[in-house]
């Protein structure tokens, strides 16, 4: 898996206006020391911390604490290692969830804690995801691969209306169903990266190796599941952004996907939802 062709994989530099890209610049950044100094433990400032947090609590996973569990100076839904709420490893993109994401060629929805498509719908194989045309470009479960059968970009056949509806709910800004998000780095916000998160496939991606597409494999997203929209004038912050990096034609105000409840300013989520403080919308979680 870490052999991975890096022709496959090399970064494109594109622009993020409105579109996620890598190595891009995802709009008017505020300042590039994100606020803290990677995950090395070594931070200027205070861990930032959601909102609603007032106190630790042990009691839950480590990416709802209310605790910088992994000392990077992002806690909880801030750290973009954190899949959501009850993701228990909130030093790497693996959820901590016995189980979860452990199959490094059929993809199912990322987010949903486990791993299988029965539940959700999804079940696409991973090449899809690393952009090969051909059989040939699949450095992975080659002989498994049929590009006609990925969803567009790639292919042409439509995920089930189960997938889109399951998965899309529990899908944060910035990523698809399958785990290929736009992420930026914490430390220089205007550099952000399609990388695929699953740590099946990328099982050496952390946050301070997000440029490097031997560990954090460069990804193509899909479109029609989730929401991969995010950075430059969408409004729409990408994991890694904060509110003092939107572009100044957003006035300092963040959107969310359509049909996606902000959460901006505490205002309260639907029910069988949680804010995301790092977008400031509300996502669904795991019943």
């Amino acid at each position: 898996m870490r052999q991975l062709l890096l022709a496959l994989l090399t970064l494109t530099f594109i622009a993020c206006g409105g579109k996620s890209g890598n190595g891009s610049d995802a709009g008017n950044t505020g300042g590039d020391d994100g606020g803290g100094d990677g995950n090395n433990g070594n931070v200027d400032a205070p861990a930032l911390v959601p909102p609603g947090c007032t106190a630790p609590d042990l009691t839950k996973p480590q990416c709802s604490n209310c605790i910088d569990d992994d000392g990077d100076g992002f806690a909880d839904s801030f750290d973009i290692e954190c899949t959501g709420p009850t993701d228990n490893d909130e030093s790497s993109f693996s959820t901590g969830i016995p189980g979860d994401n452990i199959d490094a060629v059929k993809q199912d929805c990322f987010f949903d804690g486990n791993s299988g498509g029965g539940d959700d719908g999804c079940d696409i194989h991973v090449c899809c995801l690393l952009g090969a045309a051909t059989v040939a470009d699949c450095p992975i479960g080659q002989n498994q691969y049929d590009p006609a059968n990925c969803p567009p970009p790639i292919g042409t056949t439509p995920l089930s209306q189960l997938c889109i509806d399951t998965c899309g709910a529990l899908t944060p800004p910035g990523c698809d169903c399958f785990g290929c998000c736009t992420l930026c780095d914490p430390n220089n916000p205007s550099m952000c990266y399609d990388v695929i998160t699953n740590p099946a496939t990328s099982p050496d991606c952390t946050a301070d190796v997000l440029a490097d597409p031997t560990k954090c494999h460069t990804c193509t997203q899909v479109p029609s599941c989730g929401n991969p929209e995010c950075g430059g004038t969408t409004c729409i912050l990408c994991p890694g952004q904060t509110q003092t990096d939107l572009p100044a034609e957003c006035n300092g105000t963040t959107t969310c996907p359509s049909g996606v409840t902000s959460c901006a300013g505490g205002a309260a989520c639907p029910a069988n939802t949680a804010c995301d403080a790092g977008s400031q919308c509300c996502v669904g979680i795991i019943l």
